[in-house]
């Protein structure tokens, strides 16, 4: 027994760590709350796709995604930042068949105006959202979500395309 005693201390020591490390995660998860419900209508201008990649999950940053927008049309859209991220770029959660936006932590975030213009051509932007940075906290319940993107036509009016992804 006494030979075995060092190795019982180190896998007690690696036990009581990785414990210790759960408990922290799980006391710092920061969960985003169910918005408003939302009914607009996505992915109807013509030429235009978002795709976006496998969700990959950091417990410091939550989930980040991957996305890019393929334009092939003659048409000219815009992509505007106002305060909330690079883009117009939203989460949301489908509940009961119903889309809700995820709410976020905070609303007035510092941010210096970007636009992107699409169209016109063969074009595409592409982006990440990050879940910590863009203000929808660090975690996500299991469900239905999807990434939701506001382009704007050349006379103001706001359109969406959205791709939808799983969390389990």
């Amino acid at each position: 027994m006494k030979r075995y005693r060092g190795w019982m201390i180190l896998l007690l020591c690696v036990a009581l760590f990785t414990g210790g490390v759960r408990l922290v995660l799980w006391a710092t998860a920061d969960y985003p709350t169910l918005g408003e419900p939302v009914s607009y209508p996505v992915n109807q201008v013509e030429g235009f796709e978002l795709r976006i990649g496998e969700p990959s999950w950091s417990p410091f940053t939550g989930y980040a995604i991957q996305w890019s927008v393929s334009a092939d049309s003659e048409e000219i859209y815009t992509f505007v930042s106002e305060g909330e991220g690079p883009y117009l770029e939203y989460l949301e959660r489908r509940v009961d068949g119903q889309w809700y936006r995820l709410a976020r932590s905070q609303e007035n975030v510092p941010f210096n105006p970007q636009e992107f213009t699409l169209g016109s051509q063969a074009s595409t932007l592409q982006a990440s959202m990050v879940q910590k940075y863009t203000n929808y906290g660090t975690r996500l319940e299991a469900g239905t979500y999807r990434l939701v993107l506001e382009m704007r036509a050349e006379d103001g009016t706001p359109c969406y395309l959205a791709a939808e992804f799983d969390i389990r």
